[in-house]
C-alpha cells in the first residue's frame, strides 16, 4: 500500500514537473533543477544521506529550495492517499481483525486437544510398562492383588455415597437435579465457589457463579439475591458433559491473569478466579475428572505452587468425597506396607465408614468412630505418618462441617450443645468458642433487623434493648454452661463488649443523631437501664459501660441544647426594643428588693434568659445525674455570661436613647441579682444538692453592671462635650476686657442642660443617680486633663488670653457650683489641675512683665450667683422654667425650687487654688 501511494505521489510530482518545463527554460543562473526520485524512495535499501549528496552534488541554493518544496509537495500527496486508502479498505481491516481472532481461539482449542491426546497416550504407556515390571518381579502380583484389594469397595456402597452426594447438590442448588440427573457411577469430584464469568469481548464481569465439577459433567449454579436481607440462592444455569468441553488456561494471554476459558463446541465462556490457587484447583478438579473418564492417573499440580485446601474443609462446601481418597493410606508411603495386614486393613474400613458418615452428616456416629480409629492408631507401635495425616484430615473435615452447623444463627440450644459437645471431643475447643459467639452475634443481628421503626423512637429503643440484653443474658448462660474452662472468660467479656458498642451504635443514630428531646432520651435510657438490670443475674454488671458508651453522647446533646439557646437569645437581643416589657416583683429576694424597691423593671430579653434558663433545667431534669453536673453548670455559666456579653456590645456600639440605655444598665443589674439566683434554686432542686457554682455566680458579676455604667458615664460625657462645651476644640485668646459683666459661656449652660436631661431620666429607673452623673462629671474632666488635648496639632503648647483664662476658670466654677453634691473629691482635684495648667501656660507666655492681674474668689462667686438667679431652677431642672418667672422675682431673693443656691455655695470649688495667684 506504502508503494501504491508513493506511485501517486510521483505521477502527481512528475505532471507538476512537466507543467514546469512547459512555460519555458529557466534563466542560466538557476541551473538544472534536480527530479524527485520516487522509484529510489521506494527500495528497502534506501540511504537518505546518499541519496541528497549525489542529487544535490552541483545544484545552486535556490534550486534546493525548489526541490525541498517538491519533496514536501510528494508528501503531502502520499499522506492524502493513504488517508483514502484506510478509508476505502476500512471494513476489510475489521473483517481481517475477526478472522484473525477466530483463529487465535482455534489454535488455542487444537493446543489443548493435542495436549489431552499425549497425555492420554503417556498414561496408557506407563500403565503398560507398570504391569510388565509388576509380573517380572516376583511377588510383584501378590502385591498388586493388595493394592486393588485395598482399593476394593462395595458398589452398594459405593453407588449410596454416590447418590447422597448428588442429593446434597439437588438440595443445595435449586433446579439442579433438572440438569443433573441420576446417573449410575456419576459423583462430585469437588466445586470451586465465587467465580466471576466475563464477557469473553469486553473482559466485563456478568455474574458470579459456582461451578460444580462432577466425574462426567459441569454444572454452572448462579448466585441469585432472595429476600429482604441480601440472603443468595443457588440457581442451576446450565451444564456440559465433560467429553465435549475443552478448558483451557489463559494466563499466557496478556489481558488475562487468572482466567480459564471452556470451549463447548460453537460457545466459548471466560471465568475469571480471585487467586492463581483458586484456579489451580478448578484446573486440578477437571484433571482428576477427566482422569476417570480416560482412566488415566490425574495431573499434578506444578512443584511451584501449594496444593489447595479440599473442597470440604472449606466453610459451608458441599461436602464430597473422591473415590480416591481411600487409596490416601494404602498408597502412599511405603512405610504403609511395613504394617501388619489386618490393622490396616481394619483402619482403611474405618475410614470408609467415616467417609459415608460425613457424607451423610452423621456427626454424633462420626466423632465416635475418630475415637476409635485414635485409638487403634495408639495402639499401633509405630503408626504411619500417612494414617496420621488421613485422619487428621477426615477430622478436620468433620469439624469444619459442625462448625458450619454451629454458625446457623437462631440454632435451638440443644443443637448448639451437641455441636460443642462433639467439637469437644474432636479437640476444636477454640474454634468451637469463636463460632457459638459468631452464631449469637448473628443472631442478635436477624432479630434486630426483623424491629420496625414506626416513628415511635422510645418503642423501637425499648424492643431493641429487649432483643440485645435478653440474647446477652442467654449467652452468658449457655457460655457458662458449655465452656467450663475458666481461661474462656475473657472471651465472652470482650464479646459483650462488642455488642454493647454495637447497640450503642444503633441508640446513637436513632436517639442522639436525630435530635430527639431530654425526655425522649431519658425515656430510652430508662428502658435500656431495665434490661441491663437483668444481665446481673448473670453476674455481669454494665452499667458502667454504658455510662462510658453515652457519656460524650449526652455531653454533646448538652452543648447543642446549649447553642440553640445562644441563638435565640442573641436574635431576642438583637430584636429588643429596650423598653420595660414587664415588672417582676421582689418579695421573695432581699437582695433585689434592696436594689430595685418593690419591683424589678425588666426588657424582653431579660424575660426571654430566665424563660431559656428555665426550659433548660426541665429538660435536663430528665438526664440529670451527678456525672453531667459539670457540663451543666459550664452551660449555664455560658448562656449567661453570654447575654450579658450581648448587652455590653449593644451598650457600647447601639445608638439608643436616654431612656433605653437606663433599661440596659437596670436589666443588666436583673440578670444579676435576680436571674441568676432564681437559675441556682432552680439547679439546686434539680440535682437535690446546693449548686455552689451558680451561686458564687451572682458574687462573680456584682461587678459587671458597674462596668456597664462606667461605659454609659464614658460614652455620655464625650457625647454632651462635643454638642456643648468641646473643651478640645475650644479656643481660649479672645483679648476683651475682663469685667463684671461676665458670665459663664453658652456652651457650658448647654452642658448643663444636658447633664439636667440625663438627670431627670435617671429619676424615672432604680439606678444610683449620684454615682451616673458623678461618674458623667468625673469622665469629662478625665478627658480634659489629658496631657493630649493641652497641645495643638502642631506640638506646640496650648495658648490662652487674659480673658480666654477667666472665661475658663468661670465656666469651670460655674460647673462645679451648680452641680454640688454630685462632685467628688477627686473631680473637684481635676477641675483644680485644668485651671492652675491654664494659669501657668497664661504666665509662660506673658512671662515678660505683660501679665495682668488675676480676679479672686469672691468674684467668681458674684459672677456665679448672678447666672444662677438670671437663669432660673437649680439643678437638675436648670434653665427650665426662666420663661415664667420675671427678672423681678429674682431680684427680690427668690431661690429655685430644685435645690437651694444655699447649699451651692457650699460646694467645692476650684475657685480659691485658681485666683489665689
Amino acid at each position: 500500500m506504502t508503494s501504491r501511494v508513493l506511485q501517486d505521489a510521483a505521477t502527481t510530482t512528475a505532471a507538476s514537473a512537466s507543467q514546469k518545463q512547459k512555460q519555458g527554460p529557466a534563466p542560466e543562473t538557476q541551473g538544472e533543477i534536480p527530479v524527485v526520485s520516487l522509484s529510489r524512495l521506494t527500495k528497502s535499501d534506501f540511504q537518505p544521506e546518499e541519496y541528497l549528496k549525489e542529487t544535490l552534488k552541483t545544484v545552486q541554493e535556490k534550486n534546493i529550495r525548489q526541490f525541498r518544496k517538491a519533496l514536501e509537495d510528494a508528501r503531502k500527496v502520499a499522506s492524502k492517499n493513504l488517508q483514502k486508502n484506510v478509508y476505502k479498505n476500512y471494513e476489510s481491516f475489521v473483517f481481517i481483525s475477526k478472522e484473525i481472532s477466530g483463529m487465535e481461539r482455534d489454535m488455542q482449542l487444537l493446543r489443548e486437544l493435542l495436549l489431552n491426546i499425549n497425555q492420554v497416550g503417556d498414561d496408557l504407556m506407563d500403565e503398560d510398562e507398570q504391569s510388565i515390571m509388576d509380573a517380572e518381579e516376583p511377588g510383584g502380583r501378590v502385591a498388586a492383588l493388595g493394592r486393588r484389594r485395598t482399593m476394593r469397595m462395595s458398589m452398594a456402597n459405593q453407588q449410596d455415597m454416590f447418590k447422597d452426594q448428588l442429593t446434597k447438590v439437588w438440595r443445595t442448588i435449586r433446579d439442579a437435579q433438572r440438569f443433573v440427573p441420576f446417573a449410575p457411577n456419576r459423583h462430585v469430584v469437588g466445586d470451586v465457589r465465587n467465580i466471576s464469568e466475563l464477557s469473553p469481548s469486553t473482559m466485563q464481569t456478568r455474574q458470579k457463579v459456582d461451578i460444580v465439577v462432577l466425574s462426567d459433567m459441569l454444572l454452572l449454579a448462579v448466585r441469585k439475591k432472595r429476600g429482604n436481607y441480601a440472603q443468595t440462592l443457588l440457581v442451576a444455569e446450565r451444564s456440559f458433559l465433560l467429553s465435549d468441553v475443552t478448558v483451557a488456561d489463559v494466563s499466557d494471554s496478556p489481558r488475562a491473569g487468572n482466567m480459564v476459558k471452556i470451549v463447548n463446541r460453537a460457545e466459548t465462556f471466560l471465568f475469571g478466579f480471585k487467586s492463581t490457587e483458586a484456579k489451580n484447583e478448578f484446573l486440578m478438579l477437571i484433571g482428576h475428572a477427566k482422569a476417570g473418564i480416560f482412566g488415566a492417573e490425574p495431573p499434578s499440580m506444578p512443584p511451584s505452587l501449594p496444593p489447595p485446601l479440599p473442597n470440604s474443609m472449606r466453610p459451608g462446601a458441599i461436602p464430597v468425597r473422591s473415590t480416591r481418597s481411600r487409596q490416601s493410606v494404602s498408597g502412599a508411603d511405603d512405610d504403609q506396607e511395613s504394617m501388619a495386614e489386618g490393622l490396616r486393613s481394619r483402619i482403611d474400613e474405618m475410614l470408609d465408614a467415616l467417609d459415608i458418615h460425613i457424607a451423610r452428616r452423621e456427626f454424633v456416629d462420626a466423632t465416635t468412630l475418630v475415637q476409635r480409629l485414635k485409638r487403634q492408631v495408639g495402639e499401633s507401635p509405630k503408626p504411619a505418618a500417612a494414617v496420621l495425616r488421613a485422619i487428621d484430615t477426615h477430622i478436620a473435615e468433620l469439624s469444619r462441617l459442625i462448625l458450619t452447623d454451629l454458625l446457623i444463627p437462631c440454632s435451638p440450644r440443644k443443637q448448639v450443645a451437641a455441636n460443642v459437645s462433639l467439637l469437644h471431643q474432636l479437640g476444636w475447643d477454640k474454634e468451637a468458642k469463636e463460632a457459638f459467639l459468631a452464631s449469637r452475634s448473628a443472631t442478635i443481628k436477624n432479630r434486630t433487623r426483623q424491629l420496625k421503626l414506626e416513628g415511635n423512637t422510645r418503642l423501637y429503643i425499648r424492643e431493641l434493648a429487649i432483643v440485645y440484653f435478653r440474647l446477652i443474658r442467654n449467652t452468658c448462660e449457655w457460655y457458662s454452661e458449655f465452656f467450663a474452662d475458666p481461661t474462656m472468660i475473657s472471651a465472652l467479656i470482650a464479646w459483650v463488649r462488642q455488642e454493647m458498642a454495637g447497640y450503642a451504635v444503633i441508640f446513637r443514630r436513632h436517639v442522639f443523631h436525630e435530635m430527639q428531646k431530654f425526655q425522649v432520651i431519658a425515656s430510652c435510657l430508662n428502658h435500656t437501664l431495665a434490661e441491663v438490670d437483668i444481665l446481673g443475674h448473670a453476674g455481669l454488671d454494665l452499667k458502667f459501660m454504658l455510662d462510658q458508651e453515652f457519656f460524650p453522647d449526652l455531653t454533646g446533646c448538652i452543648r447543642s441544647f446549649e447553642g440553640r439557646c445562644l441563638v435565640l437569645l442573641t436574635k431576642a437581643v438583637t430584636g429588643d426594643s429596650l423598653s420595660v416589657a414587664s415588672k417582676i416583683s421582689t418579695a421573695s429576694n432581699e437582695n433585689a428588693a434592696r436594689l430595685f424597691g418593690a419591683q424589678i423593671p425588666i426588657v424582653a430579653s431579660v424575660s426571654k434568659l430566665d424563660e431559656v434558663l428555665t426550659d433548660f433545667g426541665n429538660e435536663l431534669r430528665f438526664i440529670v445525674r451527678d456525672s453531667l453536673y459539670g457540663q451543666v453548670v459550664a452551660s449555664v455559666l455560658s448562656i449567661i455570661e453570654g447575654v450579658l456579653k450581648q448587652f455590653l456590645t449593644v451598650l457600647r456600639k447601639g445608638s439608643n436613647t436616654h431612656a433605653q440605655e437606663l433599661a440596659l444598665l437596670v436589666s443588666t443589674q436583673a440578670v444579676v441579682s435576680w436571674v441568676v439566683p432564681r437559675s441556682a434554686a432552680h439547679l439546686d432542686r434539680i440535682f437535690g444538692r446546693t449548686v455552689t457554682d451558680i451561686h458564687n455566680l451572682e458574687q462573680r458579676l456584682e461587678a459587671f453592671p458597674a462596668s456597664l455604667q462606667d461605659v454609659f458615664c464614658q460614652k455620655h460625657a464625650v457625647a454632651i462635650s462635643r454638642s456643648s462645651f468641646d473643651f478640645v476644640t475650644a479656643e481660649f485668646l479672645d483679648e476683651r476686657e475682663v469685667g463684671d459683666d461676665m458670665v459663664p459661656s453658652p456652651a457650658m449652660e448647654q452642658l448643663l442642660r444636658g447633664l439636667g436631661d440625663i438627670a431627670r431620666e435617671l429619676d424615672r429607673w432604680p439606678l444610683p443617680k449620684r454615682a451616673v452623673l458623678g461618674g458623667i462629671i468625673d469622665c469629662m474632666f478625665v478627658q480634659m486633663i489629658d496631657p493630649r488635648n493641652w497641645e495643638t496639632t502642631g506640638g506646640e503648647k496650648r495658648r490662652f488670653s487674659h480673658y480666654g483664662v477667666h472665661c475658663l476658670v468661670l465656666d469651670i466654677h460655674f460647673l462645679l457650683r451648680v452641680c454640688g453634691s454630685l462632685v467628688s473629691k477627686s473631680t473637684n482635684n481635676m477641675a483644680n489641675r485644668v485651671c492652675e495648667k491654664a494659669l501657668r501656660s497664661y504666665f509662660a507666655v506673658n512671662a515678660g512683665g505683660g501679665a495682668r492681674e488675676m480676679m479672686n474668689k469672691m468674684w467668681y462667686d458674684a459672677r456665679v450667683r448672678t447666672a444662677m438667679q438670671r437663669l432660673g431652677y437649680g439643678f437638675p431642672d436648670f434653665g427650665r422654667g426662666f420663661e415664667h418667672r420675671s427678672q423681678q422675682s429674682f431680684e427680690n431673693g427668690a431661690q429655685p425650687e430644685s435645690v437651694p443656691l444655699s447649699t451651692r455655695d457650699n460646694a467645692a470649688s476650684p475657685a480659691p487654688s485658681a485666683t489665689s495667684r
